[in-house]
């Protein structure tokens, strides 16, 4: 099981920032992303103005690579999750979820594991145990 995360108010702008600029990357912003977003927000306890701000403004969102591994792996599962979350999967989409994996230090054989997994599960959502299994056995 994963830690309990705690972020700071700079690291809760970036993971969302990073979310945002996937769900601008095929020029579409479907009502699903939305809720997605506004979610993850209400969750990491953004403020609703900032983030329609941040949504209206994505050009202006700072994006850090998280400092722990198990910080990169939840998050680099969202930014998964996000680019399925309307069904429609676009290279521009998928090319950019590759470029955020080897930022985060994440194998080419790891993501694409991690996307043929996804397929196995109701909305892509991956358990905990199975997500870290994954990543430990491809980075060892």
């Amino acid at each position: 099981m994963l830690p309990t995360m705690t972020y700071t108010d700079q690291e809760k702008q970036e993971i969302l920032s990073e979310i945002i600029n996937m769900a601008h990357a095929d020029r579409f912003l479907r009502t699903a992303e939305i809720a997605f977003i506004n979610a993850l927000a209400a969750r990491l306890g953004l403020d609703a103005e900032q983030v329609n701000y941040m949504l209206e403004h994505p050009e202006e969102g700072a994006i850090k690579i998280p400092k722990t591994q198990s910080k990169r792996m939840v998050h680099f599962h969202r930014m998964m999750l996000m680019m399925h979350i309307d069904a429609e999967v676009s290279d521009t989409e998928l090319q950019l979820l590759h470029e955020v994996g080897l930022r985060y230090g994440i194998r080419k054989a790891t993501i694409i594991t991690l996307l043929d997994t996804m397929k196995k599960y109701p909305h892509g959502e991956i358990p905990a145990t199975e997500l870290i299994a994954i990543h430990l056995r491809d980075n060892n």
